[in-house]
């Protein structure tokens, strides 16, 4: 009522276009447009309607809907102008953006903010720029297609001037002619038409066909419900029937107290089964998205069945349609296709249905019942489907497959229901209402049994041969079910079995065939050394092969753990296994993911690991030599820094006379650095990964075959010759720009949705989680990432991970610079002392760096000539210098070391490269921040992916990489902004405790780039 009587006033008033505009609720969108569009035809007076709604910085609207979600519920509501504006800027709107450009059939607009707010002194600041506002409109304009731009929070009038002058003359791009058919949740969209399978709606919602649902319902067990939601949806269901309508019960009652929960509860779209117009009006004011109503028939006549069609076309439904007239129901393929056809001219011509929007349910009966009648029913109806496919393009066919089974016991009902669908979708069938756990792939049902349900379906009768009798006949000769997945598992011989639960990472009923196996007589040991080592093995070839991810390498691993765990009390304790490595982090270095993989194969491949941690000295780690006698040392760590650490412990060891075999492992290291350390101590070896460290300890403990021992080394890669760096000239930078602040400022609780926003996917899949490119995770792999709204897209995810893991925090430093040879001071912003930052002349023009910074980055400094008296910078500096340090803090460490520790391997892998990778996030969307604060964002690259590749002007310099290689200069950046202020220190050799954390020197200057220094 609010909205239709303020909309009759805009339309008296004489207003040209109604907007609609920040609306965080979708089924809040369609009472909107209703309203509207009822005030026009009241008024008698029709403009254009825009509606806008608002995503945040999460990835979705405020109740959790995405962009396919909302605008499929847009597209289906009668709307001119359809966009987005508020709460963030255009960066983080880009794929939305794109999304509603590529696939709207309306004109699209999109009036962001002028970037994220940032509380600056009790004031409200807004970082995004004119310049670089106008720069994102003109992409999205000429790229993406957009029609409408604009500007909302934070814009001003020289944001919309410099956005006009952007776009002018820009000539729009055609929309696309239709949207392709879908449904929608509230929070997803899934497509009526399915490319490799059908659309699938879960059956067991229904009052009617479900005890089980019914018994719930009367007893208002919502859990229960859900439950039963959850388990369909789980099975494959996209999208689910419900049905409460039941004899001497109110329809409309149980609607109102279930459909509310429903509606927030439920992913996947609803679709109202009801005889009744009012129960579907009732269900379309609860269920947000876009819905399916079923259904429309023509059993009594034209009223009811426009008023369903009315309903459908107000609220943009979905419709479902019963070949039903006022005959009855249709039996034989030609009243079938005649009632079809009326209903389409119906739909279509009067009401303005769209073909695509329709979904015709050309019936399904029991063939089982023996009659003559029934016999041929299925035929007819695949017949039906078959016609009306080609003589209705566009339109979709949906049965409610169990029907055809009615009265068989359950084994058969899922082999005759399992083939009449294929067989039905063969014809052109495109959704089914089924049970879909209860559907069997056609290559799990025997030939023979297979061949009796198309008999039965085509009602293939003949002398002396009635299909239905031997259909029936052949389940009760043959009892077992073919649909049990587990049967063929399980009927393997019991240690193939046991090697086949390591290679498919099965735990279930493991310690049920461990105890068979050692009630049989087989020693732990000999199972140890048998199936299950025989299982890793298998394991280890095919992820050499590429036919195994890292994350399932430890599920596996996991298994075998349990394994070992289950077995070990029954074992003699004597002997050391297949042998005893020594593993440590080396002193100074803070990472320990890679040593612990190395830990995981080799402990679940029958070798002993003394794992000593992370900063370990040499002196500790040979005290673990001497305490137990290992074959070998391993050694590993991640930065430049490490690889020195790793030749001075070989010199230590070799100068106390040691030469037992020592393994090295790191990102840094080389094999080529490593046979080098060979004329140090020759007995030294590199292992790129954690099962080349596992074939090297069975070679040195004798326990490699013969083919591995002979095995080649490992050719050294050439490397290109050294040649004298030349130093290219760098011109003066055009203009210095002036931060907001002078001094160090450490800002908390930042936005992890924002961050997620910056995550190199490919960096994590592959560089952190070990996916190869075909490898893309499965179930297992998804919950850690399952699209940033995973992250924080609802306020209980936000705080379950600033609880037990990632909380991020940052330092900034912005400081004046006099010019070459001065010292950039930190100015106190709010009181306090200020820190000297000492910067060393830059000698020439050569490659020669002596101090904090290399010459390179340092003529990214000090590039002007002067700066006129008001334009200069505070302790007459002539150019600027910035500083950012972040952390995600130290509870991501302790949250996957308790997951190591704890056995749960693939869920350590899952955790610690998720939180290496949200710290390189946080750094990447932090330097984004301080471009904006020094106003040179405008000159980003629009694709996150450029950004990675340094798509900006300016760049960050972390110590210990090949621009920066002295780790000790992180001292003097302590000193001058107090790491300890975002809980960061610094470790004896200089590193970032706790390990998610990184600094970085940010410098502004167009011709800044990355380089080495040797």
């Amino acid at each position: 009522r609010a909205y239709k009587e303020a909309a009759r006033g805009l339309l008296k008033g004489g207003v040209d276009l109604i907007l609609l505009e920040t609306a965080q609720d979708i089924l809040q969108v369609r009472c909107a447009v209703l309203a509207v569009r009822e005030a026009m035809a009241e008024v008698g007076r029709e403009v254009p309607l825009q509606v806008q709604v608002t995503f945040e910085a999460t990835g979705t609207m405020l109740v959790g809907t995405d962009e396919q979600a909302a605008l499929a519920a847009l597209e289906s509501l009668p709307v001119d102008v359809v966009g987005m504006n508020c709460a963030t800027g255009p960066d983080l709107m880009d794929s939305k953006v794109r999304y509603f450009a590529e696939h709207s059939t309306r004109f699209v607009s999109c009036l962001p903010n002028a970037g994220l707010p940032r509380n600056e002194g009790g004031r409200v600041v807004y970082d995004l720029t004119p310049e670089e506002l106008a720069k994102w409109h003109l992409k999205f304009v000429a790229e993406y297609g957009v029609n409408a731009v604009g500007g909302c929070c934070g814009t001003g009038p020289e944001h919309i001037r410099k956005v006009a002058e952007a776009v002018k003359g820009l000539a729009p791009k055609p929309r696309p002619e239709s949207f392709p058919p879908q449904v929608a949740s509230l929070y997803q969209a899934v497509s009526l038409k399915q490319e490799a399978s059908l659309f699938l709606v879960g059956e067991r919602l229904n009052a009617t066909g479900s005890k089980r649902f019914r018994e719930m319902l009367f007893a208002r067990d919502l859990e229960g419900i859900l439950a039963l939601a959850r388990e369909q949806v789980e099975e494959g269901a996209h999208a689910l029937d419900l049905s409460v309508a039941w004899t001497g019960r109110d329809e409309l009652e149980d609607l109102r107290w279930l459909l509310p929960h429903l509606a927030t509860a439920l992913t996947v779209p609803v679709m109202v089964d009801s005889t009744s117009p009012e129960a579907m009006e009732l269900a379309l004011k609860y269920l947000p998205g876009r819905v399916l109503l079923n259904s429309a028939n023509l059993e009594d006549g034209l009223e009811r069945f426009d008023r369903v069609a009315s309903l459908a076309k107000a609220h943009g439904a979905a419709l479902v349609v019963l070949a039903i007239d006022e005959k009855g129901m249709a039996k034989t393929r030609e009243e079938k296709v005649r009632v079809a056809l009326r209903m389409y001219e119906r739909l279509t011509e009067h009401h303005g249905l769209r073909p695509e929007d329709l979904l015709f349910d050309l019936l399904t009966f029991p063939i089982t019942q023996g009659d003559e009648e029934s016999r041929p029913l299925a035929k007819e109806t695949l017949l039906a489907i078959e016609e009306l496919r080609e003589r209705l393009p566009g339109v979709g066919f949906v049965l409610r497959v169990s029907n055809v089974s009615f009265g068989l016991k359950p084994r058969a009902r899922r082999v005759l229901n399992s083939v009449f669908l294929d067989e039905a979708r063969k014809r052109g069938l495109t959704a089914a209402i089924v049970d879909a756990g209860k559907i069997l792939p056609i290559s799990q049902i025997p030939e023979e049994a297979y061949a009796l349900a198309l008999d039965l379906i085509y009602d293939r009768r003949k002398e002396g041969f009635d299909p239905l009798l031997a259909f029936m006949a052949y389940f009760e000769a043959h009892k077992e079910d073919p649909g049990k997945r587990e049967d063929a598992f399980l009927a393997l011989p019991l240690l193939e079995r046991l090697k086949r639960r390591v290679v498919e990472g099965r735990k279930q009923g493991l310690e049920a065939d461990l105890e068979e196996a050692l009630k049989a007589g087989h020693k732990p040991l000999d199972l140890i050394n048998g199936p299950l080592l025989a299982g890793m093995k298998e394991v280890g070839d095919l992820f050499g092969a590429g036919k195994m991810q890292l994350p399932f390498v430890l599920q596996a691993a996991e298994v075998m753990k349990r394994a070992v765990a289950y077995l070990e009390p029954h074992m003699e304790k004597k002997g050391e296994g297949k042998g005893t490595l020594v593993l440590a982090t080396v002193k100074g270095d803070v990472h320990d993911i890679g040593k612990n993989l190395v830990d995981i194969i080799l402990s679940n491949n029958g070798y002993r690991v003394v794992n000593l941690g992370i900063k370990v000295p040499i002196e500790e780690i040979l005290k673990a030599v001497e305490a137990h006698k290992p074959h070998a040392v391993g050694m590993s760590g991640l930065l430049v820094k490490s690889t020195l650490v790793m030749k001075e412990n070989l010199e230590y060891m070799r100068d106390r006379g040691y030469t037992l075999p020592v393994i090295l492992g790191g990102a840094a290291l080389t094999r080529s650095y490593v046979e080098e350390l060979k004329a140090i101590y020759p007995n030294v070896y590199y292992a790129e990964d954690a099962f080349e460290g596992l074939r090297l300890m069975e070679e040195l403990t004798g326990h490699a075959p013969p083919e591995l021992t002979r095995k080649a080394p490992a050719r050294p890669k050439r490397e290109a010759p050294k040649v004298a760096p030349r130093a290219r000239p760098v011109g003066e930078a055009p203009a210095v720009p002036r931060p907001p602040f002078f001094g160090v400022r450490v800002e908390e609780g930042l936005d992890l949705a924002t961050i997620a926003h910056y995550v190199n996917k490919l960096a994590l899949y592959r560089g952190q989680w070990g996916y190869s490119r075909k490898g893309f995770p499965g179930r297992r792999g998804r919950p850690w990432w399952s699209g940033r709204r995973s992250l924080s897209s609802r306020g209980s995810s936000r705080r379950r991970w600033r609880k037990g893991g990632l909380n991020p925090r940052s330092s900034t430093a912005s400081s004046p610079w006099p010019g070459r040879g001065g010292a950039s001071r930190l100015l106190p912003r709010d009181g306090g002392g200020a820190g000297a930052l000492p910067l060393p002349p830059a000698k020439g023009r050569g490659p020669e760096p002596r101090g904090l910074l290399p010459p390179p980055v340092c003529r990214a400094f000090g590039g002007r000539g002067g700066l006129d008296a008001q334009g200069g910078l505070p302790g007459g500096g002539r150019d600027v210098l910035g500083v950012q340090l972040v952390t995600m803090g130290e509870a991501p460490s302790r949250k996957a070391q308790a997951l190591f520790a704890s056995g749960a391997y693939q869920d350590y892998l899952f955790v610690h490269g998720f939180s290496v990778e949200m710290t390189e996030a946080l750094a990447e969307y932090w330097h984004k921040r301080m471009r904006q604060m020094w106003g040179i964002a405008h000159k980003d690259a629009t694709e996150i992916q450029k950004l990675f590749q340094q798509g900006y002007q300016g760049a960050r310099y972390s110590f210990g990489y090949p621009a920066c290689p002295d780790l000790a200069d992180q001292a003097k950046l302590d000193r001058l902004m107090g790491f300890h202020r975002v809980g960061v220190h610094l470790t004896e050799n200089f590193q970032l405790e706790p390990e998610h954390a990184t600094s970085a020197l940010v410098v502004h200057h167009p011709e800044a780039r990355y380089f080495s220094v040797d």
